[in-house]
């Protein structure tokens, strides 16, 4: 091949080829890390590490799309993809989100313990792998059915196995319905969990949500996701053959699509009203 007609070819490819860097922060200028930005309904994005920088790849998307940011405790952040193009910077600033605090009198004698969710580390069901970069983004969830008032204690992940040298950070979320898919978040702050493998105990690991005010009186979602440094191996198990109605899974801000079978070991410990 001529290598100047090589050479025109690779300058188009890279012209053509569009990816935008930038940062998130808050309104006093601080970086938001584990921000999520991608396109709306598409299964494209990134996530602010910790100093706030993303980069997004937006290569051969429709420009009408929508370019969206959010992250628990914020107002979210939408823009037209070709109004996003002509900023002279990428830089995305958030605005704090208000919330109504709820007074909550607690009478111990009309609340129980209880645990929703599914438990079986036997199988495995889903999960992550650094090597899977694909995957490695997505976000699972569990649809909790619920008329009662309770308090969230704790969130907790059944493990069929794992393979991690060090620490490995995952996000979780508790969502409102919309319609029968999980929807906006409940949460006025991002949920993280740190741990190492010496924290997995019984093939378990464990968010304590005690110290935190989240009642509920009405259905609702949890989901995980890995954060974007995860690095190793972790399995959910789960139940192979139970056809659920209640499992869910998207990446990025794809859309929220369901399983067709099987329930992830993903469980909630609640106190709820008797």
């Amino acid at each position: 091949m001529n290598f100047k007609y090589l050479f025109i070819l690779l300058v188009t490819a890279n012209l053509s080829a569009q990816k935008i860097s930038g940062t998130i922060f808050s309104e006093k200028h601080q970086p938001i890390t584990d921000a999520r930005i991608g396109i709306e309904n598409e299964d494209t994005g990134s996530i602010t590490d910790q100093e706030g920088k993303y980069l997004i790849d937006i290569t051969g998307l429709d420009k009408n799309k929508i370019l969206k940011v959010e992250v628990n405790g914020y107002e979210p952040f939408k823009i037209k993809i070709s109004d996003f193009e002509a900023l002279q910077k990428y830089d995305i600033s958030l605005n704090k989100k208000a919330f109504e605090i709820e007074n909550v009198n607690i009478i111990p004698k009309k609340y129980s313990q209880k645990n929703f969710g599914t438990r079986n580390s036997k199988r495995v069901y889903c999960g992550y792998d650094s090597q899977d970069v694909k995957k490695i983004f997505r976000e699972y969830a569990i649809k909790i059915k619920n008329q009662r008032k309770l308090k969230v204690k704790k969130i907790n992940l059944n493990l069929s196995s794992f393979a991690i040298e060090e620490p490995i950070t995952l996000i979780f979320d508790i969502q409102k319905s919309a319609g029968d898919f999980p929807g906006e978040s409940m949460m006025n702050e991002t949920l993280k969990l740190t741990i190492t493998k010496e924290d997995i105990r019984d093939n378990t690991i464990s968010l304590d949500l005690n110290d935190k005010s989240i009642w509920l009186n009405e259905d609702f979602f949890v989901s995980v996701r890995a954060s974007e440094d995860f690095k190793g191996k972790l399995f959910l198990g789960g139940n192979i053959f139970a056809f659920s109605k209640n499992t869910y899974y998207r990446n990025y801000f794809g859309e929220w699509k369901k399983f067709s079978a099987g329930e992830p070991s993903i469980n909630v410990d609640v106190l709820i009203e008797k």
